[in-house]
């Protein structure tokens, strides 16, 4: 039996090294809308230490569509949780400001926190704003949803 708890245990260790490889392109930190606008070269560093850069166009085109409050509390890139769990193409966004936002991008009357879109909101989303979006994988490492890693 700890023979096959000490197995689980490398396998989950695998998966996760394995989803951090995946994942790599996912931003350190976010950055405020507002001040992404300021910057001349608007940019996220990501995970890998490279550096992510947002067409000033789209931050400008977004910010136009939003108000005031939402300019400066929007946090990009706005993330994007694949949530194979949920169903076949299942994605997840947890932040609220950006579940607002994103579901007037969609003409959705009811949104909840968190949205739950899928692949083809994605590739309405990215047709809009390519730059502005980051999908990141989930993986369940249990059935209770409470261990995960992206």
């Amino acid at each position: 039996m700890a023979e096959n708890v000490e197995e689980l245990r490398e396998v989950e260790r695998l998966l996760i090294a394995e989803l951090k490889i995946v994942n790599k392109h996912i931003a350190r930190s976010r950055k405020r809308l507002k001040d992404l606008l300021s910057e001349e070269y608007p940019h996220v560093v990501l995970a890998d230490g490279t550096k992510h850069y947002f067409r000033k166009s789209e931050l400008r085109d977004l910010a136009a569509r939003l108000s005031g409050d939402e300019v400066e509390e929007l946090l990009l890139p706005i993330v994007i949780v694949s949530r194979p769990d949920m169903g076949e193409g299942a994605m997840v966004i947890e932040d609220p400001v950006a579940s607002r936002v994103v579901a007037r991008l969609l003409g959705l009357k009811n949104c909840s926190n968190p949205l739950i879109i899928y692949k083809p909101h994605l590739a309405f989303l990215r047709s809009l704003y390519d730059t502005v979006f980051q999908v990141v994988m989930y993986l369940p490492l249990s059935e209770d949803g409470r261990g995960h890693a992206y």
